[in-house]
C-alpha cells in the first residue's frame, strides 16, 4: 500500500471521529473544548495528515479549509473551523488598558481596576461591542517615609546636596529611582515639588554632544515639552547628566551636587 493510500484510509477512519467530537463541541464555544477537539483529531489521524499538510506555507485556518474543500475530507474541516472559533475566542478583544489605582503605602490595600472592548458575535472586530471589565486587590508599595501626590505619585525629596551616583543609590535604596520626568505632568510637578531648587532627573548618555537616554531607554529630548535651559547644553567633556531648574534642563558633569527628588 503505498503512503497515499495509507493516508486516504486514515483520513477517512478519522473522519468519522472527527464527526463524534464535533458533535460535543457543538454545544459550546468554550476554549478548552476546542483545544480538546483539535487534539483528539490530531492525534487519531497521526501521520496521515503530515501526508496531507507537509507544505512549506504557514498553515492558518484557511489553508486547512481550502485542503479540506481540495480533499473532500470532513476531519479537515473541521480541524479548519476548529481552529478558526479557537482563534476567535482568544482574539475577538482588544487589549487590557493599564490598571488603574491611587499610589498607596506599603501595608495599605486597594482595588486596581482595567478594562477592554470586546466582540463576542464576531472575528473581525465588528458589529456590537462589549467592554469587559477586570480587577484586582492589591497592597500599597509606596515606603512610609515617602509622600504621595495626588493619588498618582510616590515621591520622597531630599534637600541634601550630592553628586549623580550618590543620588542614584539614595533613592535604589528603597526601591526606588530618581525622578524621571517623561510626562509633562512629572515635569510639572519637579518643579513644583522643589520650587527654586537645580534637582538631578534621569538621563544619561555615553559622549558629550551625543542623545540621553532614561533608565528605559528612551530619549528625554525627544518629548515635546523638553525645554533647555538658557544656553543650554553646553556639552562639554564629560558632562554627561540631567539636572532640572526652574528655567529648564542643564547638561551637567557626574561630580556636580544638586539636590534629589526620588521616585518609587
Amino acid at each position: 500500500m503505498s503512503i497515499n493510500d495509507r493516508c486516504n484510509l486514515v483520513l477517512n477512519q478519522s473522519s468519522v471521529v472527527a464527526l463524534k467530537v464535533s458533535t460535543r463541541c457543538n454545544h459550546t464555544m468554550a476554549i478548552k473544548c476546542n483545544i480538546i477537539c483539535v487534539l483528539v483529531i490530531v492525534m487519531w489521524t497521526g501521520h496521515g495528515m503530515c501526508a496531507v499538510l507537509s507544505t512549506d506555507r504557514d498553515v492558518s485556518e484557511q489553508t486547512i479549509l481550502e485542503l479540506a474543500d481540495k480533499s473532500n475530507k470532513t476531519f479537515l474541516k473541521l480541524i479548519g473551523l476548529a481552529i478558526q472559533n479557537l482563534r476567535c475566542d482568544f482574539d475577538n478583544c482588544n487589549n487590557w488598558s493599564e490598571w488603574t489605582s491611587d499610589i498607596l503605602y506599603k501595608g495599605q490595600f486597594g482595588v486596581k481596576t482595567r478594562s477592554r472592548d470586546c466582540w463576542y458575535n464576531s472575528c473581525d472586530k465588528t458589529g456590537e461591542k462589549v467592554v469587559e471589565n477586570d480587577s484586582e486587590i492589591f497592597e500599597g508599595r509606596c515606603p512610609t517615609s515617602y509622600n504621595i501626590t495626588d493619588g498618582k505619585f510616590c515621591l520622597a525629596y531630599h534637600p541634601t546636596k550630592m553628586n549623580h551616583s550618590a543620588a542614584h543609590q539614595l533613592c535604589a535604596k528603597d526601591g526606588g529611582h530618581i525622578i524621571n520626568v517623561d510626562t509633562k505632568e512629572r515635569y510639572d510637578l519637579a518643579q513644583k515639588y522643589a520650587p527654586g531648587a537645580n534637582i538631578h532627573i534621569q538621563g544619561e548618555r555615553r559622549v558629550a554632544g551625543g542623545p540621553f537616554f532614561d533608565d528605559a531607554g528612551n530619549h528625554p529630548e525627544e518629548r515635546s515639552f523638553f525645554k533647555w535651559g538658557a544656553n543650554e547644553p553646553s556639552n562639554n567633556t564629560n558632562e554627561l547628566y540631567l539636572m532640572l531648574s526652574s528655567s529648564g534642563l542643564c547638561d551637567i558633569y557626574g561630580n556636580n551636587v544638586y539636590y534629589v527628588l526620588c521616585e518609587k
